[in-house]
């Protein structure tokens, strides 16, 4: 099972080397550069970098087997990520000064990969519960 949990990290690692996100001022946002600054979102209201924390949580909870609170962190990590559909074309600051507005625009192929990064995560704890 132990080697099952490389497939959320690679697909985690690839989502960080592909373009996320695409924002209205023809910017693209690479995965690594969306993990680097995601943090800053809550000023916004933008709160799906946090289900990084309990993707993590999930994995340390699958390793230690865990399954079940595995489970409950996974499925919390996708619910929290999936409010990214929710800021979607929504006006976002754009500068700390508020000044300029921004909006994403597009979801890129980076961000899907993530997306299934952190869906297979409540799969694996899933699965090891099964054992």
């Amino acid at each position: 099972m132990k080697i099952l949990i490389l497939i959320p990290v690679a697909l985690f690692a690839l989502a960080c080397a592909l373009p996320a996100l695409h924002w209205s001022d023809n910017d693209t946002m690479f995965g690594l550069r969306a993990l680097a600054v995601g943090w800053s979102g809550i000023f916004a209201g933008v709160f799906a970098w946090y289900a990084n924390f309990f993707w993590t949580l999930a994995l340390v909870l699958i390793l230690i087997k865990r399954p079940t609170p595995a489970l409950v962190a996974g499925l919390i990590a996708v619910a929290v990520a999936v409010t990214l559909f929710r800021d979607m074309n929504r006006e976002l600051p754009g500068d700390e000064g508020g000044v300029t507005k921004i909006a994403i625009t597009q979801l890129l192929p980076g961000c899907y990969v993530w997306f299934a990064s952190l869906a297979s995560v409540p799969l694996l704890a899933f699965l090891s519960r099964s054992k």
